[in-house]
């Protein structure tokens, strides 16, 4: 009776063995992450040099006049003070045109749209003739570039009356005001420096000077915060942000166009001296604490999506991204907080189909690379 017993005992296990191993069939090994929120930035990397800022020539980057001095010589300003206006006059008046162009074109363009989905519905049902559906398709095209034009009025109009403010790029003092109150100010071209307006000087602070690919260069603000290694001192990061611009290019020997970018270094409790030579990231953008996933967890299928892992099957869940960082990207719906998702290999990513089994290896839970402070 107890040979039965026993021999019951192995048949039982070995059926398991086997029911296991039939379910654990064709799964295929992925790397899972649980999603968490992070910070997600885009940033643009340089090199450059330190150097001492002792002078900055304040110009206007439209033409007009100048109506308003806010500032006397000698005067203490902080970044971002404003110094002078500019008529604005005009650039409102365009910039309220422009609005108001827009807006009239959305709905233009939204109803196009309707209108095509409409006509599509019944020409594929042949309710309609070929040339309806597609003098439909040619008025939403026409629709949709005017839309897209006064977008890019709107753009262009707040650029201009935004430029009729001018503002102080750094903490310093007003050296000299090189205008008076009614004159006309002229923008800079190859040539011609135009109009300098003020100079503002500060010499206790210290800059890196970055060339920046032509390229990249569109993508900075004035503002934006920089994170920067110094090679003289390795185990420091200090911090920084930008203040200027360069319109005016240098060419490298093998024909690269990069623009000078000056980053002010914030940190004042180290010696640095002219000509070391510095890395940065410029942070261009920047989510703090959102919804993010690894880059490479993204899956391009018709639509943007990951794979979530739920108790050994893979779910394609499609996705609404915002911010595409440089090793993250931002989920703004589509995923919550705990969600478990595949994260790789990549050569299994690019194969893998939604409600395939799949067998978890290695947990990762990433670290959030730069935390807010």
């Amino acid at each position: 009776m107890k040979k039965w017993i026993i021999i019951g005992i192995l048949a039982f296990v070995i059926i398991l063995i086997v029911v296991f191993n039939v379910r654990g069939k064709g799964a295929m090994q992925v790397e899972i992450e649980i999603v968490k929120k992070a910070d997600v930035e885009k940033t643009v990397s340089s090199t450059g040099k330190i150097t001492s800022a002792e002078e900055v020539n304040i110009s206007s980057d439209i033409m007009g006049k100048l109506v308003k001095l806010y500032v006397k010589e000698g005067e203490n300003v902080k970044r971002g003070d404003i110094l002078a206006k500019l008529d604005d006059t005009d650039a409102r008046a365009n910039y309220e045109k422009s609005l108001s162009y827009y807006e009239s074109q959305k709905t233009n363009y939204n109803t196009k749209k309707s209108d095509f989905e409409r006509k599509k519905v019944l020409f594929e049902k042949n309710l309609i003739s070929k040339k309806e559906y597609e003098d439909a398709e040619s008025s939403l095209l026409v629709a949709e570039n005017n839309l897209k034009q006064a977008e890019a009025d709107v753009i262009s109009s707040k650029y201009r009356l935004e430029k009729c403010t001018i503002v102080s790029p750094i903490d310093g003092i007003v050296t000299k005001i090189k205008v008076k109150e009614g004159e006309n100010v002229i923008t800079g071209t190859m040539n011609n420096p135009g109009t300098v307006l003020f100079v503002l000087s500060n010499i206790n602070d210290i800059d890196l000077v970055a060339d920046v690919n032509e390229s990249e260069v569109p993508l900075i603000s004035i503002g934006d915060s920089v994170r920067i290694d110094v090679d003289a001192f390795p185990d420091r990061k200090f911090n920084g942000y930008v203040y200027d611009i360069s319109k005016y290019p240098s060419t490298s020997t093998t024909g690269v166009v990069t623009y000078p970018v000056k980053i002010r270094i914030i940190d004042k409790d180290v010696k640095f001296y002219p000509g070391m030579t510095g890395n940065c990231e410029i942070i261009v953008e920047k989510k703090r604490e959102t919804i993010n996933v690894p880059l490479r967890a993204l899956v391009k299928k018709k639509e943007n999506g990951v794979f979530v892992y739920k108790k050994g099957i893979a779910r394609f869940t499609k996705v609404k991204t915002g911010l595409m960082g440089d090793l993250n990207v931002e989920i703004i719906d589509g995923l919550n907080e705990g969600d478990t998702i595949i994260t790789g290999p990549f050569k299994i990513l690019k194969e893998l189909k939604d409600g395939q089994r799949v067998s978890a290896g290695n947990t990762g839970i990433r670290n959030n690379l730069h935390k807010s402070e």
